[in-house]
């Protein structure tokens, strides 16, 4: 039956067509051979006609005092929902009904939380807010929750409270007793899913192909028990992407003061961080129109910067930002990303904020680095040779 399906060409929607047309063989998956063009006909596919009156009636919804709507243009290709089920085994979100590339309102919501926890809350998330001095104190506005192992210990500040809700939490009745607000509430804002804008892309084509090639695939088909060599083959895996420059209507709905604030911060994440996959090489950024140069300039600087590799030997200099725990941070200044210093307690205690030292990359990647202080143990650690008898290339357990 689906050997027959396919007799009747490719689906206007590129949803089904890319779930369930697939032109998958024995194996359940699209062959090699017929990838490339079975991606480059889902590529044509146009957005319908008739999604342009859809989209215009769902934005004309939000009237309510408090609705917000932001319009802001792709920096970057998109890549969102790709742990979906797909023929390509990289999986795309898109409209159930149009087919049209979508951000979910959940990822939206989620990428913001953990936006203002990181960015604006408390350095020290060990300490309750009444316990946090001078701007700890109004940090722990935006702290979000606190977890003990998998329980949930401390409800989240105010600020993070107000937008995004709480669970109930094991010091409910301490925060209570201590004049805070405590127990399970409802966000204010509701975070709509952030839907395609007609016309903003060429030809009303979205979708556009692209690749991601697997170098070490033995060490990820084994979960990390194969260690990483020089001589597996690549794997090349084509799949489907939302193209750079297309548009997407963000809405917000709740309390004016809060959906206010709430924009400020969706726009802050989106532009800075990206949302979806493949973020740490650049891609999910969003910024509205005007900013979209230097958005781009700053996208295509991440993806060519030169990363260390774990076990290099760097210079870095420590920030004056410490840890939510209160270890050092410090910056790799040829490639400017900065990161947590592992082993703190083994800096020596004379060292300062702006001191340079020589540390040892932990790991690395575009977006993130973490170093560790070279004592002797990490210099061995660092340095240790495989042993005679293994393959070459091979690291040691």
């Amino acid at each position: 039956m689906r050997q027959a399906l396919h007799n009747v060409g490719t689906p206007d929607h590129v949803a089904l067509a890319y779930d369930a047309w697939g032109p998958v063989g024995d194996d359940g998956k699209v062959p090699d051979s017929r990838r490339a063009q079975w991606l480059s006909d889902l590529a044509g596919v146009a957005v319908a006609s008739d999604y342009a009156r859809s989209f215009d009636r769902w934005k004309a919804s939000f009237a309510a005092p408090g609705d917000r709507l932001a319009e802001l243009t792709l920096a970057s290709r998109l890549l969102i929902g790709h742990g979906n089920a797909s023929a390509s085994d990289v999986g795309l979100t898109v409209h159930h009904t149009w087919s049209v590339p979508m951000i979910p309102g959940s990822a939206l919501k989620g990428l913001v939380a953990h936006y203002v926890d990181a960015t604006y809350g408390p350095t020290d998330d060990t300490k309750r807010p009444g316990e946090q001095q001078g701007e700890g104190r109004i940090r722990a506005n935006y702290q979000g929750v606190t977890w003990n192992r998998r329980r949930i210990e401390r409800g989240p500040g105010a600020v993070y409270r107000a937008l995004f809700g709480a669970p109930e939490a094991r010091e409910d009745a301490t925060m209570r007793e201590n004049g805070f607000e405590a127990g399970a509430v409802a966000g204010l804002v509701t975070f709509h899913d952030a839907l395609y804008v007609p016309g903003s892309s060429g030809d009303d084509k979205p979708f556009s192909p692209d690749v991601l090639t697997v170098h070490q695939k033995g060490y990820y088909d084994s979960c990390g028990k194969s260690a990483p060599n020089d001589y597996d083959s690549p794997n090349p895996v084509a799949f489907l992407t939302v193209r750079p420059r297309a548009r997407f209507l963000v809405a917000l709905s709740g309390p004016d003061e809060r959906t206010e604030l709430a924009e400020r911060l969706i726009c802050d994440a989106l532009e800075s961080w990206g949302i979806g996959g493949k973020t740490s090489s650049g891609y999910g950024r969003l910024a509205a129109p005007g900013t979209l140069a230097t958005t781009t300039h700053v996208v295509a600087a991440s993806a060519a910067r030169i990363v260390p590799k774990p076990g290099d030997r760097v210079e870095a200099t420590l920030l004056e930002e410490r840890t939510k725990r209160g270890g050092w941070r410090a910056r790799h200044e040829t490639s400017g990303l900065m990161g947590p210093v592992h082993n703190t307690s083994e800096v020596p205690a004379d060292n300062q904020a702006g001191d340079a030292l020589s540390l040892i990359v932990a790991s690395a990647n575009e977006r993130e680095i973490a170093y560790r202080y070279p004592t002797a143990e990490e210099e061995a650690r660092a340095h240790r040779k495989p042993k005679r008898g293994r393959q070459a290339g091979r690291r040691p357990k």
